[in-house]
This record gives structure tokens, C-alpha cells and sequence, in this order.
């Protein structure tokens, strides 16, 4: 019945995963990135402050007293003093500005991996449709992308306002300390908030970035139908290899009714596999494996086995290792001599021939 009403009740494919993410659609949170990116630049801006301050007072008191010699106050000076501010200020923002972009890259790596596709910013005339746009504004997605939203602003108040109530004495000591405590105090705080602020941030991150997951697979689910359609894409239509399978598997018989007369003795595990083998002293190195076959097959070589007078012996483990590790055509192994030795010795004994 789903399958009537074309509903997407099947997981997505390997092969639609894929072309969903050649296309670039993949599951990503801007929240979680952007929570890692502000944790990054945190943690930068705290450890390089002092240097930044103390880099700019150094600027700052060469341009002052004349140091640089350059006088901004010249007009033929000007934009000599503008490019040395802006140089100066270029050195001490870039390690914090490769900082923030090495963070937000790992971010987005974290998420999708390595990935790079053009058709992501190609034109689409659906992005245009305004019944679309409208189901993304206030549909489920628009509706948690607000509720999350919101969420974040109360809890950045909340946690405001415990943190100020918390540091409340140092707050009320402030006009009474020094510039250069006050600063340090002040310093302390923001650092802290900042801390507890992202940390609230990072966990609705990564509760966005498990929503956008599930979403998106939910949003690649198939129905009956594709996944049918596919098949025959990938591995064709199923009448067809079907007949395919019919057809390999007479041409499997025929290979086992012309070898396996041939062959000096069969070994079988008893049932499920069957082996055989032929030796010829003068034209072999080691015996060979003419044929083998499990299941149906295996009862196909033990049937013309007992048609030809065959000797059919059962050897459980050697079966099991020659069907596994010998192709049809190839010697034994080197492994195998002494169990394959021992049966045909005991097979020539019965049939009266002498063993090479």
C-alpha cells in the first residue's frame, strides 16, 4: 500500500547518499560551526590580548611622539601613515584571523569531511518557487530553527544574569580599584561568561547538528519504487540477471559433466561441498582441482562421481579448505600433500593401481 502511495518509507541508498553529496546537499549545523568558531576566538583573543594591547600601545606612542617618521597631520604624509597603521594592525589581527578560519574549516570538516562541488551555487529555478520558501520559513525546520534560536537568547540572559549576581561583590569594589585591576577584574568576568556561554552553546550545537542529520536522512528516504528503479540502473533488471544466473550456472554443469568423469577421487564434507581432484604422475606436479561446487553443484559431482565408479571420500576440514583456498584448474597447495596423499594412495588401493 505504501508503496502504491509513493510514500518514502525506505532508507536512502550508497548511491543516492552520494549524488546528494556531489550536489552538496549534506547534513550540516551552522550553530554547531558557529559555536566552535566563537570557542576558538575566545580562547585566541584571551591568550593574545596582552600582546594585541601591548603591540597597539607601542604603535600608538610612535605615531604620538613622531617616532615612525611620519606625520599624519601632513597631507603628503597621510597615506604613508595610514599604510603603516594598517600594516601594524594587519600583524597583530592575522594569527587571530587564521585562528578563526582554521576553526571554522575544522568546524565544517568535522561535519561533511572533504568536499568541494560547484553545483551547490548553481541557479535552480525551484529556489525561486515562493510556495517552497514559505514551507521553509514556517515549516518543522523554521519552527525549531526559531525555537533554537530563542532558546540560545534566554539562555545567554540567564546565564548573564546568574554570572553577574555570582560576582556581584567584585562588580560593587570596581570604582575603588586601580585602572589596571579594575581592567583584570573586568577581564576575569567576561572571560568566565564567555565560557559558560559557549559551553551552552556548543551542547544545542550538537543537538542541531543531530537533528540536521536525522533530517536529512529523513529527507532522503525513498520509496519502493526508487529503490526498484535503481536496482536496475546499478545492477540491471533482475529478469535479466536472473536469466544470466540460469545461464552461468549451464554452463557451470556442462564444466562439471566433462571434468569430472576424469577426476581419480572426490572429497565431500559430506554433503554441502564437493571436490574433485585428478593426479596424473606425468603430466601434473602436484594433483589438480578439476572441479568443485557447493549445495546443488555438490550433489551434480557426487551424482556423476558414482555414474563414472569415482571413489567418493569424505574428508570434512579438507573439503572445506580446498573449496575455500583452490580455484578450479590450480594444483593443491604444498599444505594439502600429505591429506590429498593419503587419499589417493587409499583410492589406488581399492582400484588395484599403483600410486605415483
Amino acid at each position: 500500500m505504501a508503496d502504491d502511495l509513493g510514500e518514502k518509507s525506505e532508507e536512502p541508498t550508497p548511491k543516492r547518499r552520494q549524488e546528494a553529496r556531489e550536489e552538496g546537499n549534506v547534513a550540516k549545523s551552522q550553530d554547531f560551526s558557529g559555536a566552535l568558531l566563537l570557542t576558538a576566538a575566545t580562547v585566541a583573543v584571551w591568550f593574545a590580548a596582552m600582546s594585541m594591547l601591548g603591540q597597539g600601545k607601542v604603535v600608538l606612542e610612535q605615531v604620538l611622539e613622531g617616532r615612525t617618521l611620519i606625520d599624519p597631520l601632513r597631507p603628503d604624509q597621510t597615506w604613508d601613515a595610514i599604510k603603516y597603521i594598517g600594516a601594524v594592525t594587519l600583524r597583530v589581527l592575522l594569527p587571530f584571523l587564521l585562528i578563526c578560519w582554521l576553526a571554522g574549516y575544522i568546524a565544517v570538516f568535522m561535519q561533511v569531511g572533504w568536499l568541494f562541488t560547484l553545483k551547490a551555487i548553481r541557479p535552480k529555478a525551484s529556489k525561486l518557487n515562493p510556495l517552497k520558501g514559505f514551507q521553509r520559513i514556517f515549516g518543522i525546520s523554521g519552527l525549531v530553527k526559531v525555537t533554537l534560536d530563542s532558546l540560545k537568547v534566554l539562555i545567554v540572559v540567564v546565564i548573564s544574569s546568574i554570572t553577574m549576581y555570582q560576582y556581584r561583590e567584585t562588580i560593587i569594589l570596581l570604582p575603588y580599584l586601580t585602572l589596571m585591576q579594575s581592567l583584570s577584574e573586568i577581564g576575569w568576568l567576561m572571560f568566565d561568561l564567555a565560557l559558560r556561554v559557549l559551553a551552552i552553546l556548543l551542547i544545542l550545537g550538537i543537538l542541531d547538528l543531530i537533528y540536521q542529520r536525522w533530517k536529512h536522512t529523513k529527507d532522503m528516504r525513498m520509496t519502493k519504487q526508487q529503490v526498484k528503479d535503481e536496482m536496475k540502473q546499478t545492477e540491471g533488471d533482475p529478469e535479466i540477471k536472473r536469466r544470466r544466473q540460469r545461464l552461468q550456472q549451464q554452463a557451470a554443469m556442462q564444466r562439471i559433466g566433462s571434468s569430472v568423469p576424469k577426476a581419480d577421487v572426490v572429497v565431500t564434507n559430506p554433503e554441502h561441498i564437493s571436490i574433485a581432484i585428478q593426479y596424473d604422475p606425468d603430466a601434473m606436479g602436484a594433483p589438480r582441482v578439476i572441479a568443485k561446487g557447493a549445495d546443488f553443484l555438490a550433489l551434480r559431482i557426487r551424482q556423476i562421481a558414482m555414474q563414472h565408479g569415482i571413489p567418493i571420500v569424505e574428508r570434512k576440514p579438507l573439503a572445506r579448505a580446498l573449496y575455500k583456498d583452490v580455484g578450479v584448474g590450480q594444483e593443491i597447495p604444498p599444505d594439502f600433500y600429505q591429506a590429498v596423499a593419503e587419499i589417493l594412495a587409499y583410492v589406488y588401493r581399492l582400484s588395484g593401481r599403483k600410486a605415483g
